[in-house]
């Protein structure tokens, strides 16, 4: 996975003249930075679109890590495989807290951060 992202930042790089916006944007202080993610209230549809795209997404992810474990022969495949079973309990929780908003009229406020730091 790593080397398509690496892949990605090469095949972006601008071959002359100003650097490009991400080269420019520095490392936080310390090696950390919080991002963002999804911050605001929404209505069930906007937020079971918003939530389940992450959470299949991260399914996904994890998903492919356990196929090329096995693929490669490594055997631990615990971690992710962990990581599915939890992403799936937080699926059908947001599905039916989005139905359930739905059921009453209500909206959902949703704020997410990601914390990120260099070890």
């Amino acid at each position: 996975m790593g080397s398509k992202l690496f892949r990605w930042v090469k095949g972006n790089k601008r071959k002359a003249g100003k650097p490009h916006p991400r080269e420019e944007q520095r490392v936080p202080p310390g090696g950390e930075g919080t991002i963002k993610l999804v911050q605001g209230v929404f209505s069930p549809a906007e937020a079971a679109d918003v939530l389940l795209s992450l959470i299949n997404d991260k399914i996904k992810f994890h998903t492919v890590q356990v196929l090329n474990l096995q693929k490669g022969y490594q055997e631990d495949t615990s971690h992710s495989e962990q990581r599915i079973k939890e992403l799936k309990e937080a699926k059908n929780m947001v599905k039916n807290l989005v139905v359930k908003a739905q059921l009453e009229g209500m909206q959902l406020e949703i704020n997410s951060a990601i914390k990120i730091k260099l070890t």
